[in-house]
């Protein structure tokens, strides 16, 4: 990735049948998406640096876990979980458009 890295900043959902072996798609929270059979996963990266994910639940809810949100150099995102919701993870930024978040897998 060259140049200042993409402003990931916004609500993002999942759209799981644009996704690539490789890559994830997400799209900006305020458009739709296709309606689909399982839940999709929402990411959301706030500008005061919190992280918010609704992920799944075993009765295929969303659930909501908040983090923090950290970059790492010009296409790494690190998120943590200070109060031990969940397991720290890095994301890998390949690309962000105006309707297109798009992460390696």
């Amino acid at each position: 990735m060259n140049g200042a890295p993409p402003d990931v900043t916004g609500a993002w959902v999942h759209a799981f049948e644009e996704d690539t072996p490789a890559t994830a798609v997400y799209r900006p929270a305020d458009q739709p998406v296709r309606p689909a059979r399982r839940p999709r996963r929402r990411i959301e990266f706030r500008s005061d640096g919190t992280f918010a994910e609704r992920r799944p639940g075993p009765d295929d809810r969303l659930y909501e876990v908040r983090g923090r949100w950290e970059r790492r150099g010009a296409d790494r995102i690190d998120v943590t979980f200070p109060d031990g919701r969940g397991a720290s993870f890095g994301i890998t930024v390949i690309s962000r458009t105006g309707d297109r978040l798009t992460i390696a897998k």
